[in-house]
């Protein structure tokens, strides 16, 4: 039968099983640790990715804000200013026209004024023809009373002759039927200068009164 030997104080066994069962626990910590440190990874690359989609989408709209929105902006700033300029254009043109337009009519009431003036002038004018005619009948009306007085019979007879023609160029527009009436009566003196004196002298001085109050109201 064997002998036991006897174990030194010193080398009594420690409880190795319970000193490394407690230091086998720490001994995960590095491993969760690391499994902890890769997550942050992750979302760092995720983090990272974002920020370049946002670049890039940054990116993609300041080009497209270069390429599309400045020049169209330009382009309609340059039709605005172009639009402008038409407008102005136009204002002066309208300006213009108006101006145009009231010279254009004063030109018209100038116009209007100018017939009136002519219808008026001519009026006169009729006025003055007809009192000539007038005044030249009643001096061969009195060159006839002159012609009978000296028993002139010829001469009172020409100065008739001078009287009617002088009644074609009579015309009296308030008093249409003049020249028609003074014929009738002209003819009725060429008549009695040779068969009654008195008489003629008498229808010779009435149409000469008759002449007088004739070119007063042609007036």
């Amino acid at each position: 039968m064997p002998v036991l030997k006897k174990q030194k104080k010193d080398e009594i066994p420690n409880e190795e099983p319970t000193t490394i069962n407690s230091e086998a626990q720490p001994a995960e910590e590095p491993s969760l640790k690391k499994s902890e440190r890769r997550e942050p990874s992750k979302f760092s690359r995720f983090l990272r990715m974002l920020g370049v989609g946002i670049l890039l989408l940054a990116l993609g709209v300041g080009g497209l804000y270069l390429a599309v929105y400045i020049p169209q902006t330009n382009d309609l700033k340059a039709q605005i200013k172009a639009a402008q300029s038409e407008v102005t254009t136009a204002k002066t043109e309208v300006t213009t026209a108006k101006s145009q337009v009231e010279s254009l009519k004063a030109v018209e009431a100038q116009l209007t004024q100018a017939k009136n003036d002519i219808v008026t002038l001519q009026n006169q004018l009729d006025k003055v023809s007809a009192q000539k005619s007038v005044y030249q009948i009643q001096s061969n009306v009195n060159t006839a009373r002159v012609a009978l007085l000296k028993d002139d019979s010829s001469g009172s007879a020409q100065s008739l002759e001078y009287i009617i023609q002088n009644l074609k160029a009579l015309e009296v527009p308030a008093f249409p039927d003049i020249t028609k009436n003074l014929e009738t009566r002209l003819t009725g003196i060429r008549t009695t200068i040779t068969t009654d004196k008195i008489k003629a002298l008498s229808d010779l001085e009435a149409l000469f009164n008759d002449l007088v109050l004739l070119a007063d109201n042609i007036k």
